[in-house]
């Protein structure tokens, strides 16, 4: 019987050691840092060609080794120089590709070893020569720092963008020469259009290919290409999803996606195969995994899209570009994706006392979650709290010494209800979790707790503990959070209009 015992358990540990990783047993966030981790084993030394290695960790935001970026830049402007910046004489996506990547490390593309490769795009002939993907990757590039041609051009982005608009096929996708729609090619001219979504003409054509990436879905979620299910069309579904700011895990049409795309990764080594059957991982593979699993957390975190390197412009540079972070409008602006939202008056009143802030676009994308150090850092600028030392939390030490700062000033007001060594600042931030920091802020602004010996008329806070009830009864007595539907939904995560909502309410009662 034992023997009988041992060998069940080995099976079962074999079948858990084969089993693919689903979307609820890692993170995007976690499979990110290990990933990241496994291109820079992969290129130590990274150098031209590296391109979409360095856009992966640089958008993501990766730490990668001290004076790695640098390392790159010093290997492309050496090959740059020797090839005299002919990069390729047909291939123009070396150009865009090379762009995009100088961006993201905040590098000049304008002027590498005195070449400017943003110029080699005013030959539109030439940039559309290979096909539909030349025109794609050249209004991506073009559009990452807002980069404008010379006049003698015969590149314009509303040329790029008509020919991206006439090769679209009649069943709604696009391919590379083909008559059929390839997810993967499909999928890229989201990405490129995604800047002009608003366009009425460009609406209208993205409608038609989500309708149709829809449609070529597997029933787990799953994509083909060239008549192989892989890794890297399910990878580019995603990053044009995030483009577009939609997070498939909440869309009914997409909700499979990345149960489909953890099932090639393999835990063994950190990387992503291209097909199931493969035993390690694939390189490219995971280079696409990586630059989308960095696509999909900056849509998570509220930051400029992943081809949008804006983020990373020096405000010296000669080429136009736009501002990185969300930047405050003028006091009384309002915003265009807010004009029917049940929260527009609370988001006007948020931005108006620069609690938060809107987005250069114009947007203030108000269903988008707020993060743990998002919230902290909010409520530490409008309570005007300081610290004296700093917090014992082992995973900030990433973030900038401002962000460090308010993190440590939350914590030394007993803001904080942590337990651990752990902050977890890019988390979303629950509802419970900023109603007990709301109701510690209020025991630190009064010098008072807030005690009350009856639970708000909630129906799903009696299991809560005492600590999160009393909290969120705060709320409710308050007028800060009222709940809905009879519920206060303590396990949601706050989304930026909440956020505005809560935040102001707050603030009336502290400074009353």
């Amino acid at each position: 019987m034992k023997r009988i015992s041992k060998f069940i358990m080995v099976l079962v540990l074999l079948l858990t050691m084969a089993a693919p990783v689903s979307a609820q047993q890692v993170s995007t966030m976690d499979s990110y840092k290990i990933t990241g981790q496994f291109l820079v084993n992969k290129a130590p030394n990274p150098s031209f060609g590296d391109e979409w290695f360095v856009i992966a960790l640089a958008r993501g935001e990766y730490n990668v080794p001290k004076g790695y970026f640098e390392k790159y830049y010093e290997n492309v402007e050496k090959h740059v120089k020797t090839v005299k910046g002919e990069l390729h004489n047909r291939k123009y996506t070396e150009y865009s590709r090379l762009i995009i990547a100088l961006t993201a490390i905040g590098k000049d593309p304008t002027n590498v070893g005195g070449y400017n490769l943003v110029e080699k795009l005013s030959d539109f002939d030439k940039v559309v020569w290979q096909g539909p993907n030349g025109a794609f990757f050249a209004l991506i590039a073009l559009d990452t720092w807002s980069f404008e041609l010379s006049k003698t051009a015969t590149t314009t982005r509303e040329k790029l963008i008509q020919h991206i608009l006439s090769k679209q096929l009649p069943d709604g996708g696009w391919d590379l020469s083909g008559v059929k729609a390839d997810p993967d090619m499909t999928a890229m001219a989201i990405q490129a259009l995604s800047t002009y979504k608003d366009r009425s003409d460009v609406k209208v054509s993205i409608n038609k290919a989500l309708d149709t990436l829809k449609n070529l879905q597997g029933a787990n979620g799953s994509y083909q290409s060239w008549g192989t299910t892989n890794l890297e069309s399910v990878a580019q579904v995603i990053t044009a999803l995030a483009s577009l700011n939609i997070d498939p895990n909440k869309d009914q049409r997409f909700n499979k996606l990345f149960t489909s795309f953890f099932t090639f990764y393999n835990a063994q080594d950190g990387g992503f195969k291209h097909v199931l059957t493969e035993s390690v991982a694939n390189g490219m593979a995971t280079e696409q995994a990586s630059y989308t699993l960095a696509a999909y957390n900056r849509l998570l975190l509220s930051k400029t899209k992943l081809y949008d390197t804006s983020d990373k412009k020096p405000s010296n540079t000669s080429t136009p570009g736009k501002p990185s972070q969300p930047t405050a409008p003028p006091t009384k602006v309002s915003f265009k994706d807010i004009q029917s939202h049940w929260a527009k008056t609370d988001i006007e009143a948020a931005v108006d006392k620069g609690l938060l802030k809107g987005y250069e676009d114009n947007t203030f994308r108000p269903d988008n979650n707020l993060t743990r150090v998002q919230a902290v850092s909010i409520l530490v600028r409008a309570l005007h709290l300081t610290s004296s030392g700093n917090a014992p939390f082992t995973d900030i030490n990433s973030y900038n010494t401002e962000t460090k700062q308010e993190i440590a000033a939350a914590y030394e007001a007993n803001l904080l209800a942590i337990t651990s060594n752990k902050f977890l600042p890019s988390s979303p931030i629950t509802r419970e979790e900023l109603a007990v920091i709301l109701a510690n802020a209020y025991t630190h602004k009064t010098g008072n707790p807030y005690v009350s010996n009856v639970n708000a008329p909630l129906n799903d806070i009696a299991k809560l503990s005492k600590e999160s009830q009393q909290a969120i009864t705060f709320l409710y007595d308050f007028g800060v959070a009222q709940g809905s539907n009879g519920a206060y939904n303590p396990k949601n995560f706050i989304t930026r209009a909440h956020a505005s909502k809560m935040y102001v309410n707050f603030l009336k009662v502290v400074e009353e």
